[in-house]
């Protein structure tokens, strides 16, 4: 006989569809922004993410070795999906990556569904925390374009964390590693270590600890830990993941011990960036109460299901054969915040808010643990200020990413728009400003990085050799664009150059110097 619904099973099933519908809103907000205001935001680094991907078409559809890279190498990021939709858009370099960042972000979404499905969750524990994690950041931060925006640069990252958590949780259950997963696994990792260190970070590092972790812990409780190829895998594919970002990669940024200013970098620096991770300028209160919550949401899970799971009955499949398979499933999230952490403390390396984008997660899982330990009807009321919360991001979002789109507004539209009108398709600039032109004129014009506006020499860093002389010709009249600030560099430049002027004028705030031909010269 069907049990009666009671009045908080509605309540739960209306927080479920007004969530859903919240969360459908700020797909669409970030396609529409992605797709149709890609420029709003733009800078230099996005821009070269962009440019990256027309190289990469033009190199059939793989990275050139003529392309200088930063950290990392492009091989299943936002712009290799971008290089196949470019041709398919007209040739449209912009619309391309916009589309590229609305893909990877569904396909993110889906791999969160489902590994959020496979641990038990509920609609409603899903939603909200799929929800959290588009809806805690600031528009058009660090932190969503790592994620879901313009560049979408760490999506790779993320979605093999949600496919290794997944492969893990099979594993423990079976109590095996099939073939197929380890060869599969192992080609990712291959592939991730030639994208950089961020892998390791966020991914293998964690899921290593967690299960040695879960290991240790079986042993003090005197059972029997289970297959110890599932340890053998981890270590094999992080271990990969590891040595190929250093002998493989790219490039791999150095640092040194810093036990003895580990706490003044702590507060200093680290602290700082894991706060701005969270938006807590708008309506403080409920940010907070969603991060204690998810804190609590962990702790109960890990007394509930580690030191007091020999009292309680499994209650899905996957528990009756690990065990603690919930708290084993969602520990990883939390290391990798942790490790990140500890590596930024303790060490010279950089710091940044994008090295703790796990603590999106971990608020999101916390809630959705929170919610799903209690197991109460009542509880989904908690979903109310989660829906609140979503409903003032979204407008906050639309008008940051969409109303307020002043693209044709900025310097750099109107340099470009100048090059067209007077004919000129190609010109120098700096780093910071270049690709950032180029972008603004949709790949219209072609403005390349200089070193120095004294040196003249092309860029090393998110550039490609032939964009410069003596890989392409130095026929046609050319643009140099420089900024007051670096009038004396431009100055020492064209005292030792000797060049012919065709034109001079000033656009906004950038000077615009036209020579008769292409000075600049790439430096091997």
């Amino acid at each position: 006989m069907n049990k009666r619904k009671t009045l908080f099973d509605y309540i739960e099933i209306v927080c479920a569809v007004v969530l859903l519908l919240v969360f459908l809103c700020h797909v669409f907000i970030l396609s529409d922004a992605n797709i149709f205001h890609y420029t709003c935001h733009m800078e230099s680094d996005i821009a070269s993410e962009t440019l990256v991907a027309t190289r990469i078409f033009e190199n059939g559809f793989v990275q050139p070795k003529t392309w200088v890279t930063s950290t990392h190498d492009w091989i299943i990021m936002t712009p290799n999906l971008a290089a196949f939709i470019y041709p398919l858009v007209g040739n449209d370099m912009n619309l391309s990556m916009g589309i590229a960042c609305s893909i990877t972000m569904a396909i993110l979404v889906v791999l969160m569904f489902l590994f959020y499905k496979q641990i038990g969750f509920s609609y409603l524990e899903i939603l909200l925390a799929i929800l959290l994690v588009f809806i805690l950041a600031r528009p058009a931060d660090e932190n969503q374009r790592m994620l879901f925006l313009y560049a979408a640069y760490y999506v790779s990252h993320f979605a093999s964390l949600f496919i290794l958590l997944m492969l893990y949780n099979i594993c423990l259950k079976k109590d095996k590693v099939p073939v197929l997963f380890f060869i599969l696994t192992l080609a990712l990792s291959v592939v991730n270590s030639l994208q950089g260190m961020h892998a390791c970070l966020f991914c293998y590092m964690p899921l290593l600890g967690t299960e040695l972790l879960r290991r240790i812990v079986a042993m003090m409780k005197k059972k029997k830990p289970g297959n110890v190829m599932i340890l053998v895998w981890l270590f094999v594919i992080s271990a990969v993941a590891l040595l190929g970002s250093k002998l493989l990669g790219s490039y791999t940024p150095g640092a040194s011990r810093n036990i003895r200013h580990a706490g003044e970098k702590f507060t200093e620096v680290v602290w700082p960036n894991i706060k701005a991770v969270l938006d807590f300028d708008r309506v403080p209160v409920l940010v907070a109460l969603f991060l204690i919550i998810a804190i609590v949401g962990y702790v109960i899970t890990f007394f509930g299901k580690l030191v007091k799971s020999g009292e309680t009955k499994p209650t899905t499949a996957y528990e009756s054969v690990s065990g603690d398979y919930l708290l084993w499933s969602t520990l990883p999230l939390l290391f990798g915040f942790v490790v990140c952490a500890l590596s930024e403390i303790f060490t010279t390396a950089e710091s940044a808010p994008r090295y703790y984008l796990n603590l999106l997660f971990i608020v999101g899982t916390g809630m959705a643990l929170f919610i799903h330990y209690f197991n109460k009807k009542w509880i989904a009321l908690l979903a109310i200020p989660v829906i609140y919360y979503g409903v003032i991001a979204g407008q906050e979002f639309y008008n940051n990413l969409v109303v307020c789109d002043a693209s044709e507004d900025q310097a750099t539209y109107h340099v470009a728009q100048w090059m067209e009108e007077n004919g000129y398709e190609y010109g120098y600039a700096t780093f910071d400003h270049a690709n950032y032109i180029t972008v603004m004129s949709n790949n219209s014009v072609k403005v390349r990085g200089v070193n120095n506006m004294a040196d003249m020499e092309g860029i090393k860093w998110l550039s490609d050799k032939t964009w410069y002389p003596p890989y392409k010709s130095t026929e046609g009249a050319t643009c140099y664009i420089f900024t007051d600030y670096l009038q004396e560099d431009f100055a020492a430049f064209m005292e030792r150059v000797q060049p012919t002027v065709l034109e001079t004028t000033m656009v906004d705030n950038y000077n615009i110097v036209v020579l008769d031909h292409d000075y600049t010269i790439w430096v091997d």
